[in-house]
């Protein structure tokens, strides 16, 4: 549930996967179509990235890999939220909203094939 009433009109809307509490960057392929998601935990703005790009990355940086944490992320992003201008960060995987469940199914079993 958005944090703030905006949030649930923005257009980057996610739904969070479940039980994820401690995934790593890896388990994106667990969970077909999800995406990495930055969210202002102040205001409810948030960003999805794809979870590759993010491990390529991190492994340029030698700062992480596949092994990383999705919620220590959020403590590598420096930049403001553009909605509420403050930086308290929390990041997940999730499911873009209009991501419907038949459609997970579909990518699960084509990634699977």
């Amino acid at each position: 549930m958005p944090s703030h009433p905006s949030a649930a009109n923005h257009p980057h809307a996610f739904r969070p996967v479940s039980a994820t509490g401690g995934a790593t960057l890896g388990d994106h392929r667990k969970y077909p179509g999800s995406r990495l998601v930055i969210t202002c935990s102040l205001c409810g703005w948030s960003k999805g990235y794809n979870p590759e790009r993010i491990v390529e990355r991190l492994r340029q940086l030698k700062a992480g890999g596949h092994a990383t944490p999705a919620g220590a992320i959020a403590r590598r992003v420096a930049w403001n939220c553009p909605g509420c201008h403050r930086v308290k960060w929390r990041s997940d995987l999730a499911w873009p909203a209009d991501l419907s469940p038949r459609e997970v199914k579909r990518l699960a079993s084509l990634y699977r094939n």
